[in-house]
């Protein structure tokens, strides 16, 4: 079962710059404060320009949104390919990957909390949300079901729920306050108890 590759969507350069410049204002303005005539000024262009690529406001908002989660797969991937081909050093992975964001990258998960805001008042917004999200959890369970095939179906899309659980419940709690957490101690009994779990638990063997 060869392990699944995150899906890639292509940006010509145009389309990049624009993108990293709504990126760059929406993470200081937030999604409600951010205005295409401020992206054009991050991004060094017309105000035409960016109706060229995007029509609407909107529009420039639900392709940042896939930019974002195609970032996040192709960090995620690298960081995975450092780790060993064990379960419990790529469940360590993603975790890692977390940390990594938390401390160097805080943006993403500033602008994804803002999307899960915007996404109550907008389905299609919504949709795309779950969407990056389901990306992520399938990523996790079936890495758990590569190097675990005992694992059930039902049982490693749970984990992988708790898993992202673990991770934007930390990131909510450390990005939201002045709170100290060792996030490598973190990390080490998260995965401790994923994998007691998986050790123990009766459900994950298949009949």
């Amino acid at each position: 079962m060869a392990e699944k590759r995150m899906p890639i969507m292509e940006y010509n350069p145009m389309e990049e710059t624009i993108l990293a410049a709504a990126f760059e204002v929406v993470d200081r303005e937030t999604l409600n404060g951010t205005r295409m005539r401020l992206i054009a000024e991050e991004a060094g262009v017309v105000q035409s320009n960016l109706h060229y690529y995007f029509k609407t406001k909107r529009d420039l908002l639900l392709a940042l949104l896939r930019y974002i989660q195609k970032n996040f797969s192709e960090k995620r991937e690298a960081v995975l390919n450092q780790h060993s081909n064990t379960l419990a050093d790529k469940l360590a992975g993603f975790f890692e990957q977390k940390k990594q964001i938390i401390e160097e990258e805080p943006q993403y998960d500033r602008t994804q909390f803002d999307y899960w805001c915007m996404g109550r008042v907008d389905p299609e917004i919504n949709e795309e949300f779950y969407q990056s999200y389901e990306i992520w959890r399938k990523h996790i369970a079936e890495t758990i079901r590569l190097y675990d095939p005992a694992v059930e179906a039902e049982t490693a899309a749970l984990l992988a729920h708790i898993m992202v659980s673990m991770m934007m419940g930390e990131s909510l709690q450390v990005l939201n306050s002045k709170l100290t957490v060792d996030l490598d101690l973190y990390a080490s009994l998260c995965c401790d108890m994923l994998m007691e779990y998986l050790h123990t638990a009766p459900s994950t063997v298949q009949a």
